[in-house]
């Protein structure tokens, strides 16, 4: 049986006005702190959940945000996972409920996802990454007059963090430890990479092609979130890589997946990485902070894009900010 205000009421000895008060944090709710945290408590132990509807047909605000998981693939990355149970706390200290969603690889799936979500009463949404059918989404949410804010995505209204500076810090650092010969192992598609930029960054009197052919190995398409494909992609390539130049001196992986199969191959051919190669990854995972060789990593400064993606929301103020990850050298 659904439990209901009346239940929560009975339970504690207050009236049902001064249970929906507290739950739906109204403004003129006067109940002392211990009194909320006593309903909130009841409220969570009996399971009981919110219903919208009455609040769409009167016009009130349900304060409900879905975070839109824009692909599958990002539920296995460390940072999202931490950028998501971040965002959820934030949300709940704020006082809104929230949804969880992982959108498919189909524009019209995604579509319709979105349209039952503003029929459920969620007034706000954060995606987090662009997601499939990005633009039809975006006009569905604007025209049911809900909000949008992105985490790297093509929204307006988004927080970016854009890797170029990262990649030629990383590239700089490699230089400035005598190690000119490196080799940057990246995706196919290079025209919009923001990676391939930093490089440019650093050597703007080399062409693409020159670059290209001093610095980049081909990781080829991304396929699969499969954590035991993704480092044995970064092994094979590193051993086309150092079979055709055996003097290579530090490698940059576009992801710690990648620099953890790159390792297992270093190893194997009598090379210690951080010694003989310098190794550097993108995202600074536990298996790379925790690892017993030296890896430089990206780390994402999660807590302040969480905080940065909340503050926004029912915001009238325009969003378009860039938080840069941080680089860790560890040599």
């Amino acid at each position: 049986m659904a439990v209901t205000l009346k239940t929560i009421s009975e339970r504690l000895g207050l009236s049902q006005a001064a249970v929906s008060q507290i739950l739906n944090r109204k403004p003129n709710d006067l109940s002392s702190e211990s009194t909320r945290k006593k309903v909130f408590a009841m409220a969570e132990e009996l399971g009981y959940k919110q219903k919208f509807g009455h609040k769409l047909l009167r016009g009130d605000r349900t304060k409900t945000v879905c975070i839109l998981s824009s692909q599958y693939r990002l539920n296995h990355e460390e940072q999202i996972q931490k950028l998501t149970g971040c965002l959820l706390e934030l949300l709940e200290q704020h006082g809104y409920s929230s949804y969880v969603v992982t959108l498919k690889d189909d524009a019209h799936v995604n579509l319709e996802k979105v349209r039952e979500l503003c029929v459920r009463g969620v007034e706000s949404f954060i995606a987090l990454g662009t997601p499939v059918g990005e633009m039809s989404l975006y006009e569905e949410i604007r025209q049911n007059g809900r909000e949008l804010i992105g985490y790297n995505t093509c929204y307006p209204h988004n927080i970016n963090v854009p890797p170029r500076l990262a990649q030629a810090e990383i590239i700089r650092f490699f230089l400035r430890e005598n190690r000119p010969h490196f080799k940057i192992f990246l995706r196919n598609s290079l025209r919009k990479c923001l990676r391939f930029q930093g490089l440019r960054d650093v050597f703007p009197q080399l062409d693409d092609e020159e670059l290209r052919r001093r610095y980049y190995i081909n990781l080829g398409e991304y396929q699969t979130p499969d954590v035991d494909v993704l480092v044995q992609i970064g092994y094979e390539a590193t051993r086309r890589a150092f079979e055709a130049e055996p003097d290579i001196e530090a490698v940059s992986y576009l992801s710690d997946y990648y620099v953890l199969g790159g390792i297992r191959y270093l190893v194997e051919t009598g090379r210690t990485p951080g010694k003989d190669v310098l190794v550097a990854g993108y995202n600074d995972i536990n298996a790379v902070r925790f690892h017993h060789f030296p890896i430089t990593s990206v780390r994402h400064q999660v807590d302040e894009i969480a905080e940065t993606l909340v503050k926004h929301i029912g915001s009238a103020e325009k969003c378009s900010q860039t938080i840069n990850p941080e680089v860790i050298i560890r040599k």
